[in-house]
């Protein structure tokens, strides 16, 4: 819809505000968004099945070493990240240069960590939607478990407040921390 907006000599069409589309739109990307990320962390339990047996093994056995191994390696790439990011910005007396390979660096290092969450995500869904099976009375077939543990943590994860600063940086030690476990486990 338009409506007309006069200004002393020519009137002027304006759109008008449409929030319920807007609305339509955001959830609309939020439930895209969702079946995009169950299917990629279904799709890596089933092709990294070794990765993600070895990853819910250390979640099932020891969550709080793998929360305090996490954190560690958010810490100290976060950290080596945070000093190398100023070091890549000179300012000169009118100008800002930047050096790119200090920046990328800093990328690359913040990036770390989150790949070894994204690597370890999967265990630590697939631990969940185990859990849920039980409650469930164990009766779901394969792909079902990592799908419904992912499903359910997102969702958790999108509660306000508590999801947003507890459940979320938690799940994101633990999965980086069970990654790396494992793969210690399978190297020693």
């Amino acid at each position: 819809m338009q409506e007309t907006l006069t200004s002393g000599a020519s009137p002027m069409l304006m759109p008008r505000e449409d929030p319920i589309g807007k609305l339509v739109f955001a959830v609309t990307v939020l439930a895209i968004g969702l079946i995009c990320f169950v299917a990629l962390m279904t799709f890596l339990s089933a092709v990294l099945h070794r990765l993600t047996e070895r990853s819910k093994g250390v979640v099932a056995q020891s969550p709080l070493r793998a929360i305090f191994v996490g954190a560690g390696v958010y810490a100290v790439f976060g950290a080596i990240a945070a000093w190398l990011y100023p070091q890549a910005i000179i300012e000169r007396l009118l100008e800002t240069e930047v050096v790119p390979g200090l920046l990328g660096t800093a990328a690359v290092l913040a990036a770390i960590p989150v790949a070894g969450s994204l690597f370890g995500a999967p265990g630590t869904f697939s631990y969940v939607g185990d859990r849920l099976a039980i409650i469930n009375g164990g009766d779901m077939p394969g792909l079902k478990r990592p799908a419904l543990g992912t499903l359910v943590t997102v969702l958790a994860a999108w509660f306000p407040v508590i999801g947003w600063f507890v459940i979320t940086p938690i799940l994101l030690t633990v999965s980086c921390g069970a990654f790396l476990l494992g793969q210690l486990r399978r190297w020693l």
